[in-house]
């Protein structure tokens, strides 16, 4: 009887391993290109045990041409077991020869130095040295897509040229450096036209203001450009005539003092840009055929957007001081042509000051508002707006807490100053056009009693959403009270 147990579990053990070697010559058998392509879905720790099931996958890892260096659950609490990782992988770098690599991710932590201990650590003091030449690699293998994001070990007292090899690559398309502290970037020869279809620069030093001379004049083919945090440098100045999308953040203010982008082909600029002296920054934009316009942040002198006859739409979120009302003026007359604007509270006070002239808008079909709350200090600014906008569809107003608003949490807010007949009064235009509104509602009266007012007057209402909170439950029976003029649709959404 023991016999027969001992068949039944040699027999169940070899019948496993028939099985897995089964699926494992199936999968050798695919075609090269659907096995690269599932293999790209993995990271390295998965390749390097997919490695091992047969030569067949060890050959395919080595060719696979997608490479991923996470290391989630890589234990690397300790220098011994940093190096092993750094052994491990630079043989299996070694094995692949100069097989094709057509994207590399590598997201790298450096070695941590506890505080007061500032000796290297002999083990792990040439690991940025391994880490660049890993890059290094990826350019000998003819890389279409690199991603690094790394934190270098802080060894070195200077900071470290980023390789040049990588601008100066001929099959490189994609690059894009999430963070590398303490790596500074060179211009590259000028003489060199790169292929870079697409580059973003994070959290670096550029050792000066040429290397974007650079992405002008030998970037022939760049079509989105992202800098984000990048350090060392007063100004940007872009001009390229490939360029279709340009993204600029800097929210908390860096040294970057002048912001100058032009090219024919941009469709969508994105610039989130903070500062303290408005007098110290510019932004001057060329892009006549510009589509899309996202701009947050704090606002300078005569900030200079250019002509933008094809601007479809505008977000418009900024942060004025008490006295740039001109600033917000010139900045909103360069959107005025758009079909979609979002604006913030702190925009529309700025431009709807007592005493100033509404801007027009009169092509705007859809309005987003994004407000704390319809307090008593906005109302007088928001009709304003909305006088402004006759041919107005579609309204929303909103909450995002992380457009710039200015909230103290000592004031109490007064939102309950403005009835229904208030509005009335106002003989606003756009009334007669809107059919879709969403309001979050907030603090106070005032948001119910507007919504009161566009239920019992939009004649082409199609469609109203109220956000509001577990508070103010009796909301519903209020609007719901209402002598709704349409045949509106009314929903109600807690939050």
């Amino acid at each position: 009887m023991e016999h027969k147990n001992k068949l039944r579990a040699t027999a169940s053990c070899e019948g496993g391993r028939v099985h897995t070697e089964s699926l494992v010559n199936r999968f050798s058998n695919l075609p090269l290109e659907v096995a690269h392509h599932i293999l790209s879905f993995l990271d390295i720790e998965e390749l390097t045990r997919f490695s091992c099931g047969s030569k067949g996958c060890r050959e395919l890892s080595l060719s696979s041409p997608s490479l991923n260096f996470c290391f989630s659950s890589v234990d690397t609490s300790t220098c011994e077991l940093r190096v092993k990782l750094l052994n491990t992988l630079d043989r299996f770098l070694f094995h692949r020869r100069d097989n094709k690599i057509q994207s590399f991710y590598l997201f790298w932590d450096g070695h941590y130095i506890e505080e007061g201990n500032y000796e290297p650590c002999y083990l792990c003091s040439n690991e940025n040295f391994r880490i660049i030449t890993w890059i290094h690699n990826a350019v000998r293998c003819n890389v279409e897509v690199l991603c690094l994001d790394i934190l270098l070990c802080d060894f070195e007292d200077e900071g470290l040229a980023f390789p040049c090899c990588v601008f100066l690559s001929t099959s490189l398309r994609s690059l894009n450096v999430v963070q590398m502290k303490g790596i500074i970037i060179k211009t590259p020869p000028f003489a060199f036209s790169s292929n870079l279809s697409c580059l973003e620069l994070g959290e670096l030093d550029i050792e000066d203001e040429a290397f974007f001379k650079w992405i002008s004049c030998s970037c022939k083919c760049i079509k989105q450009l992202t800098v984000a945090g990048v350090r060392n440098i007063k100004s940007i100045a872009i001009e390229s005539p490939s360029l279709e999308r340009f993204n600029f953040y800097d929210p908390y203010g860096s040294q970057i003092c002048h912001l100058k982008i032009s090219g024919e082909k941009l469709e969508s600029i994105r610039i989130d840009w903070g500062f303290f002296l408005s007098g110290d920054h510019s932004l001057n934009i060329f892009a006549p055929n510009l589509i899309f316009l996202r701009w947050v942040g704090n606002v300078m002198n005569h900030p200079n957007l250019g002509e933008l006859e094809c601007l479809e739409e505008a977000y418009i979120f900024l942060d004025p001081k008490v006295d740039e009302f001109e600033n917000v003026f010139e900045a909103l007359c360069s959107v005025r042509r758009v079909g979609v604007l979002g604006i913030n509270e702190a925009t529309v006070k700025a431009l709807y000051r007592e005493g100033s002239i509404p801007a027009q808008f009169d092509d705007i079909w859809c309005l987003t508002l994004n407000t704390q709350s319809i307090s008593d200090d906005l109302v007088p600014s928001m009709v304003s707006l909305l006088r402004g906008m006759p041919n107005l569809c579609t309204l929303h107003i909103k909450n995002d807490s992380l457009i710039y608003a200015r909230k103290s949490d000592d004031v109490q807010v007064q939102a309950s100053g403005f009835d229904m007949e208030y509005w009335k009064l106002q003989n606003l235009d756009f009334i007669y056009q809107l059919e879709e509104v969403t309001i979050k509602l907030t603090e106070g009266s005032n948001g119910i009693e507007f919504a009161r007012y566009i239920l019992e007057h939009a004649e082409a209402l199609e469609e109203m959403n109220i956000i509001y909170s577990p508070k103010q439950s009796d909301v519903i029976k209020k609007l719901n009270e209402s002598k709704i003029i349409s045949d509106a649709t009314l929903t109600f959404q807690e939050k």
